[in-house]
């Protein structure tokens, strides 16, 4: 009788452990802001919570990543991205989302830590003796700075302008095209 007591309390404390373990990996996603998204739920969770992890509230632009459209931005990027980068890209999200359960600084998903511990995990992953790690978050800060800077508000807040001919190619070109005066 002991014994069956002793078993049935460890399923149940296995059973109980396991379900803490996937509703806190899994589950309690904000809903999703942006209907028919490439991303998912959890993706766009963490597009969100990096964008500002990356260009906070109160930084020295005052628009925020998620202000700027940062979402929007990678959701677009990934709907026309081609099927193999497509995959990458959600490899790159999850390997972000998870990888505190790793390497800390607390032991949870990207999307619970608080903004303080989000940028200790980021400067940590940029300065990793692991080059996948390094790799990833050179890739994920490179696609969240293409977004921010290409929010108009943000550009001119820079005051950056379009050249849309940074090495003078077309000029060039057009000035040796026969018939064209010097």
């Amino acid at each position: 009788m002991l014994e069956t007591i002793l078993v049935v309390t460890l399923v149940l404390a296995l059973a109980a452990g396991i379900g803490w373990l996937v509703g806190s990996l899994f589950l309690g996603y904000p809903l999703p802001a942006l209907e028919k998204s490439a991303l998912s739920r959890r993706e766009q969770a963490l597009v969100a919570a990096a964008a500002d992890a990356f260009f906070p509230p109160d930084g020295p632009i005052p628009l925020s990543g998620r202000q700027a459209g940062l979402l929007a931005y990678f959701d677009g990027y990934v709907k026309h991205a081609p099927a193999g980068q497509r995959f990458l890209m959600r490899l790159l999200l999850a390997f972000t989302e998870f990888s505190p359960l790793v390497f800390g600084p607390r032991h949870t998903r990207f999307t619970r830590l608080a903004p303080a511990d989000q940028l200790r995990l980021l400067d940590s992953a940029s300065k990793s003796r692991f080059y996948f790690r390094r790799v990833t978050f050179l890739s994920l800060r490179t696609l969240m700075t293409m977004g921010y800077l290409s929010n108009p508000e943000v550009a001119r807040h820079m005051h950056m302008t379009a050249d849309t001919d940074p090495f003078g190619l077309r000029r060039a070109a057009s000035a040796s095209a026969p018939g064209h005066a010097a």
